[in-house]
């Protein structure tokens, strides 16, 4: 299936606010990762940089939204901005360099585990359209309530830092989204003044679960 890109500006803010979302406070939690991200230094831990982005970004989005009746979403160890109705939620992940661009199909850059997965499958049941039937192996640990989960997706390029809201499809035999049934492309964000610097290369963040036990 073919997805939906919306990049005309017009286009895009309307798509957004039909969402209940402006873009300038998407790109703004995007602009505050990429700060936490060059502030760190070779004496931080080598994953770190990645990390410290992705925690800025999250909680920026939070603060943006939150204000509209959104609420923050920590259930299973996966951060989520969530509607005032429930049915749409925002996580953010990093992506490979077709992120944001309109005539690229881009991936996430880490492979995704099970929760991933089952949002992914709610995805995939709220289109019962689609060509392909939904695979077992992409409901691992259970399809969601049918709440539909959007990615904010970012890139690091040399001189820029890409950045799109999409709503991923499918996983791929690589554990990495590899279709999207819409993207919006937002606003590029230039690496010059206070976002100069070089952009080091992190290493990749997979899901995190953490499993707590009661202590006999």
């Amino acid at each position: 299936m073919t997805a939906v890109v919306r990049q005309e500006r017009a286009d895009v803010r309307q798509r957004l606010a039909e969402l209940g979302l402006e873009e300038g406070f998407l790109t703004d939690a995007v602009r505050r990762g990429q700060l936490a991200f060059l502030n760190c230094t070779p004496n931080h831990p080598p994953n770190f940089p990645g990390l410290a982005a992705w925690a800025e970004t999250v909680c920026a989005l939070r603060e943006g939204v939150i204000p509209s009746g959104w609420q923050r979403s920590n259930d299973r160890n996966y951060a989520l901005s969530v509607d005032p109705e429930g049915s749409m939620a925002i996580a953010v992940a990093t992506g490979d360099e077709g992120t944001g661009l309109a005539d690229a199909n881009p991936s996430t850059n880490a492979r995704k585990g099970p929760i991933t997965l089952d949002a992914v499958a709610a995805n995939q049941l709220r289109f019962s359209f689609m060509d392909q039937p939904i695979s077992p192996r992409r409901t691992v640990a259970g399809v969601g309530g049918g709440r539909m989960t959007w990615i904010l997706l970012i890139h690091r390029a040399t001189d820029e830092v890409r950045c799109e809201l999409s709503l991923p499809i499918s996983i791929g035999e690589d554990m990495h989204i590899d279709a999207w049934r819409e993207r919006i492309i937002l606003g590029s964000i230039e690496l010059d003044g206070d976002l100069a610097g070089a952009v080091p290369t992190p290493l990749p963040l997979t899901d995190i679960t953490i499993d707590v036990k009661r202590r006999a």
